[in-house]
């Protein structure tokens, strides 16, 4: 399987994506991450996409850590400082306070 393009995206849109295909065309491994997202993704698409857009204008925060904010959907400080922890990035009070505000608008 070859590779054709790499972007970060929550994981409701992934388990969207899986569920429009043929259930028989499904590799072993997409049958298991698709019972997998079923059972562990708790917010819609349309609210995931617009949580996305919100935290890339957060200012500093790259797609990839926009998607992990949505997928893990964080409730405190110390959850969103967790997510952010392998980054160089080190965000103010600010910056996460705002975060928790989008997180708990589509929550």
């Amino acid at each position: 399987m070859e590779i054709l393009k790499e972007e970060a995206i929550p994981a409701v849109e992934a388990k969207n994506s899986l569920q429009k295909r043929d259930k028989d065309s499904l590799t072993y491994e997409q049958k298991i991450a698709l019972d997998f997202l079923k059972k562990n993704v708790k917010i819609n698409v349309t609210d995931a996409r617009k949580m996305f857009n919100e935290l890339l204008e957060v200012g500093r925060v790259k797609p990839h850590q926009a998607a992990m904010v949505v997928n893990i959907l964080p409730k405190t400080k110390d959850d969103v400082k967790l997510i952010f922890a392998k980054e160089r990035l080190v965000l103010n009070d600010e910056e996460i306070n705002r975060i928790l505000e989008i997180v708990k608008k589509y929550d």
